[in-house]
């Protein structure tokens, strides 16, 4: 108890030493635990199935490689084979699709409109997670397409159907049709694209119009001893003898099969590995922050220790003082850390990415929670504390074999630091400024690179345009003829609401590009090898589209009301791809194949060229082209899918338009359409690159503590060195040294300090960006102009950093530091 009273009152005595410890302690502990907390959730948290590394993503290949830039996702007839030629490859295989689904209960309860999936009967059982509550699908209602049965999930039942417990066998309606409710999934699971609903899917396989329609997501269980690499190879053979028995063009020719947990991640990798290096900087800088203070902490008590030796003191009894001491900074610490890292963690889990997969993040689709990494807490107090004990027991060991006079004199007035500890502190401090160099240089390139991306121009406008989307379903609206009357009537109750300027209608939204690919090739040009077709976002907008989206028209025309589905197939292209086929003629009147050359799939002419637009691309599209657009109302009619993605974007002044008027107007329109999930362009365009503000936010984070940790070392070597060099000072004063030389004499050692530091930290960047560039090829990479905002916020810093020292040592009064000796 004395011990702890004791290292109570000597942390009481220096309050600037026990504040910038502790805060550093902190920052370390809390800082980390919060960054790695979220890290976890995204890359590391396991899924929650059994067997989970059995489970494969499948992406049917497009060529013989299986590369992933040259994959697809499934159609029937691929999945429809896959089953039944890889039995030895896998226990089953399963598939899904995302869409949105009007579902209440009967009665004249509200109806909302809810993320819902359609899988395959063995869906839930692929991937070994049974409903909490029922039953699953059963074969038989896989195949019948008029099964009316539904799967919900926890938060479904509990907020939408208030956990009632008859829930089994209860009715709802789900887009117009009765279905009995015969399962409830766990807590927190919403897989795939966050569903809320799932409804049986019943493939066809042999159907000509969808054989080459690949819209599934496919899923796979592998058999015990099948590595997902040994499963790639065996899936090519497989598909080699698939081919060379039937030569059909929508065969697939190989696959790309990573692990499931795998998929969810393996774009947000490299971009999550900036994060803990920038995580594990601002540690390591807190560790070698904390040793220089301490070590300055027992360089300037040496004589103190030795004194406490010499009149009687064990060296034990050195050793639990000192032992109490650094344990209670320790403590503080942590204790403070905890707390940093319980508020800021659900903060940051708020900003991170969702994942670089189309069907949303696993930490999004399986666990929502925010949870505290208790190891990674423990192993960032851990290094701290280790840093603290060994450097807070470094007196005792030293007053142990010290005698009482050196140890004095080492301390007084006229005695300066020896040479080791000289290069020790200032090793110290070098390491510091070279990791905080590293850190804002990567903080300064962050924000160039986030600020490009806010700036870039979209292609159309996005300022007073409010989106939302409608479900069309085919109980309500069976014939193409019947989507389209539904449509054109709400675009005209839309059209004439006071504050409209314009409204149109396009497939998929304008945010999401990359959702809707179109795979082509160019009329009188050979098929790419080896896939065999090209790769363009697309688009199925109303007449008049890119005239209220303010997107240029280049060449050619805009679509009008004469591209009926009845009218030849007409398309219009953007710059890039008319560029690339068409350098120096005009694309207009040229023609483009849906699919590949020797498909079935027809012909589109080109009647217009417009401005490229922006997409926020998935990596695992490869090269894309730019955009292909085709009438909406032509796609209804020869379109492969149900067009589940339908967005009107209305521009608007802004004032009187709101989502209740909206509603009332498409309800007079028809009410059997469902309105929903209502959004600013401009809310969405912020929102759109949620992994690059998370990394620009981190990075700037840690480069600002790594900053404020670097001059606080700095600032103490320097104090330190004045404290020990005031005498000096004295007789430099004496002799007609001027204040002004000797601030530069002080300043002359933070200088070099600098320079040294930031060299290090220089090189260091370079290598650390050379090895990232090979797992993330669009890494922004540090140029001059970063470098050099890097070294002057830096030398600010440590310009401040040695202006306090340096003051103090050009307010010594010579007279007073000579009589003191």
């Amino acid at each position: 108890m004395n011990d702890l009273k004791l290292a109570f009152r000597q942390l009481r005595k220096s309050p600037g030493f026990t504040l910038v410890a502790v805060l550093t302690l902190a920052l370390g502990i809390g800082a980390n635990t919060a960054i790695f907390s979220v890290v976890e959730g995204v890359l590391l948290r396991p899924l929650p199935f059994p067997r989970a590394g059995q489970l494969v993503r499948i992406y049917e290949a497009l060529d013989e490689n299986g590369a992933r830039s040259a994959s697809l996702n499934l159609s029937d007839r691929t999945v429809a084979r896959f089953r039944e030629f890889g039995r030895e490859i896998f226990e089953d295989v399963a598939g899904g699709t995302g869409g949105a689904s009007v579902a209440g209960l009967t009665g004249g309860s509200p109806f909302q409109t809810v993320p819902a999936a359609r899988v395959t009967s063995n869906f839930f059982d692929v991937l070994g997670l049974p409903p909490a509550q029922g039953r699953n699908f059963t074969a038989e209602e896989g195949l019948d397409e008029n099964a009316n049965v539904a799967i919900v999930s926890d938060d479904f039942w509990r907020s939408a159907l208030n956990s009632r417990r008859d829930v089994l066998g209860s009715a709802i309606v789900i887009d117009g049709t009765p279905r009995t409710i015969i399962g409830v999934m766990p807590k927190a699971f919403r897989h795939p694209y966050r569903a809320n609903l799932w409804l049986p899917l019943a493939l066809q396989p042999d159907n000509p119009a969808t054989i080459n329609n690949h819209y599934l997501y496919g899923v796979a269980r592998l058999r015990p001893g099948v590595t997902p690499a040994k499963a790639e190879d065996a899936v090519k053979r497989m598909c080699a003898t698939i081919n060379s028995d039937d030569r059909n063009p929508a065969n697939a020719r190989s696959a790309y099969m990573p692990p499931l947990r795998e998929s969810f991640v393996m774009d947000l990798r490299p971009k999550i590995l900036v994060i803990v290096g920038a995580a594990m900087c601002a540690l390591l800088i807190a560790a070698v922050n904390f040793a220089g203070l301490l070590l300055t902490r027992v360089i300037e008590r040496e004589g103190e220790f030795a004194l406490h030796a010499a009149l009687g003191a064990s060296r034990k009894r050195l050793v639990r003082q000192q032992l109490t001491q650094a344990l209670l900074l320790a403590f503080i610490g942590t204790a403070l850390g905890l707390l940093i890292a319980l508020w800021i963690t659900p903060m940051l889990f708020a900003l991170s990415p969702e994942g670089g997969d189309a069907t949303g993040s696993a930490m999004r689709e399986f666990d929502y929670a925010a949870r505290l990494d208790l190891p990674v807490f423990a192993f960032a107090t851990g290094v701290l504390a280790l840093v603290g004990l060994g450097f807070g027991l470094l007196p005792a060991a030293r007053a142990s074999r010290t005698d009482l006079r050196s140890a004095m004199s080492v301390t007084s007035r006229g005695a300066t630091l020896d040479r080791n500890t000289r290069r020790l502190l200032g090793s110290f401090v070098v390491i510091e400024l070279a990791i905080a160099a590293a850190l804002l240089t990567a903080s300064v390139t962050a924000t160039q690179y986030f600020r490009k991306l806010i700036e870039e121009p979209w292609g159309f406008e996005t300022k007073d345009r409010l989106a939302f989307n409608v479900t069309v379903p085919d109980r309500f609206f069976p014939t193409a003829s019947a989507k389209q009357n539904a449509l054109e009537t709400s675009l005209a109750q839309l059209q004439a609401l006071p504050g409209v300027k314009s409204a149109t209608v396009v497939s998929p939204s304008p945010m999401d590009a990359s959702w809707t690919l179109m795979l082509f090739n160019v009329e009188n040009a050979p098929a790419p090898e080896p896939r065999g077709v090209y790769t363009a976002y697309s688009r199925m907008p109303v007449a008049g589209y890119f005239q209220d989206m303010g997107q240029p028209l280049l060449q050619g025309r805009d679509f009008n009301a004469s591209d009926t589905a009845d009218a030849p197939l007409v398309c219009i292209i953007s710059q890039s791809i008319a560029k690339r086929f068409w350098p120096n003629e005009s694309p207009i009147g040229k023609r483009i194949r849906w699919g590949r050359l020797d498909g079935t799939r027809p012909w589109f002419t080109i009647v217009g060229v417009v401005g490229d637009m922006k997409a926020i691309a998935d990596p695992r599209d490869g090269e894309v082209l730019g955009m292909i657009a085709r009438p909406f109302a032509q796609m209804l009619v020869h379109g492969t899918t149900q067009l589940d993605d339908i967005t009107f974007v209305l521009h608007t002044n802004g004032r009187s338009v709101n989502e209740p008027t909206i509603r009332a107007a498409v309800a007079r329109a028809n009410s059997n359409l469902a309105v929903y999930n209502f959004l600013s362009l401009e809310d969405a365009a912020a929102r759109s690159r949620t992994t690059e503000r998370f990394i620009f936010v981190l990075v700037s984070s840690f480069g600002f503590i790594g900053l404020v940790l670097a001059a606080v070392g700095l600032y103490g070597l320097l104090a330190l060195q004045v404290a020990r060099r005031e005498r000096e000072f004295g007789i430099r004063s004496a002799l007609g040294a001027t204040a002004r030389q000797i601030v530069q004499l002080v300043a002359r050692q933070g200088a070099i300090l600098l320079l040294l530091g930031f060299t290090a930290g220089a090189l260091t960047t370079y290598g650390v960006v050379r090895l990232l560039r090979s797992q993330w090829t669009e890494m922004p990479t540090p140029n001059l102009i970063a470098c050099i905002c890097a070294a002057m916020v830096l030398g600010i810093a440590v310009m401040i950093a040695c202006w306090l020292p340096a003051r103090r040592a050009a307010r010594v009064d010579p007279v007073i530091a000579l009589r003191a000796e």
